[in-house]
């Protein structure tokens, strides 16, 4: 009669066991490379302010060592993946570069940028050096 319950036992734990699941994260390395799903295509775009009125155009980014560089920052990111994200207030600015339009708010201490990409669940707060640098093509101003 032991060995029965005992029996029943190990098996009913061995079923709870196979029900539960484990989630295991790839290093970031690896992440990145799987969850990097489209290149980002390497032409010029308007950067626009959001105004009282709605929103202005105010730069067109045009030479390719910028568009480079704003491309990089973008994809050398370290984003936050399958998140939801709901700012106070609309984008500070917004660009479209290839088919995604990103929208851009300036932190309250207006030392980094928050970026989400319009129609992905993905947000990031940049590094300061890449938010400087990133402020500066996109405006022509200093952060």
């Amino acid at each position: 009669m032991m060995k029965r319950l005992f029996l029943l036992f190990c098996i009913g734990i061995s079923l709870v066991g196979c029900n539960q699941e484990e989630t295991i994260k790839a290093p970031k390395e690896i992440q990145a490379e799987t969850l990097q799903t489209e290149h980002i295509e390497e032409k010029s775009f308007t950067v626009e302010e959001r105004q009282s009125e709605g929103y202005k155009s105010i730069k067109e980014v045009v030479k390719y060592d910028e568009i480079r560089t704003v491309v990089e920052i973008i994809e050398n990111a370290e984003w936050e993946e399958n998140i939801k994200v709901e700012m106070a207030l609309p984008p500070e600015y917004r660009f479209k570069l290839g088919s995604i339009n990103y929208a851009i708010w300036v932190t309250p201490y207006k030392d980094r940028l928050e970026i989400i990409p319009g129609g992905q669940s993905r947000y990031i707060k940049l590094p300061i050096e890449d938010s400087e640098i990133l402020y500066k093509i996109i405006t022509g101003k200093e952060l």
